[in-house]
């Protein structure tokens, strides 16, 4: 389950640096607006790891990350009806905020679960699911959004992030079950 849930996180860090700009271009926005947009995710993220341990503190790896996940899916849910740029900007923030903790946490659930001695492998099998998500996403996103236009990947990649918040939810139901 982690590391299916690394592969979702990932989805939504590479489908926001693959379809901002694209997204921006379309709606005429220069290139400079258009890193502003992303410099928000950006400072969102910064901030979101500055306060994660206390996140953590309060409850638990897991149930951080299910909220992290559901609060990115439901930002990227609204990417598509966004138009003017000062929402970009907010909407961008927001998803920021959701996603920032995500890789973070994602990393230490795995290393966590890894059999002891083989953390290194869990860390190897990790990373090769998000460079195949790198590899793949752009291609799929792409071949999407040319056909159905940027609505239905950016409402594809929301649906796999709650799912990721779903898969991260059942774990959380387990470990307290123990």
């Amino acid at each position: 389950r982690a590391l299916l849930t690394t592969g979702i996180i990932e989805t939504g860090l590479e489908l926001f640096n693959f379809y901002i700009p694209i997204y921006g271009h379309s709606l005429g926005l220069s290139a400079s607006v258009i890193g502003i947009i992303m410099g928000s995710f950006a400072a969102a993220m910064l901030i979101m790891r500055s306060i994660l341990p206390i996140l953590v503190r309060k409850s638990s790896e897991e149930k951080t990350l299910v909220g992290s996940l559901g609060l990115a899916a439901v930002a990227c849910m609204f990417f598509p009806f966004v138009t003017h740029v000062s929402l970009l900007v907010a909407t961008s923030f927001v998803f920021g905020l959701g996603l920032g903790s995500c890789s973070p946490l994602s990393l230490i659930i795995t290393y966590n679960r890894a059999p002891a001695g083989r953390s290194g492998e869990a860390m190897g099998l990790r990373q090769s699911v998000n460079k195949f998500i790198q590899v793949l996403l752009p291609v799929v996103v792409g071949t999407l959004g040319a056909a159905f236009g940027v609505g239905p990947a950016f409402w594809m990649n929301a649906f796999l992030l709650a799912g990721g918040a779903c898969i991260m939810r059942a774990d959380v139901r387990l470990q307290a079950k123990q």
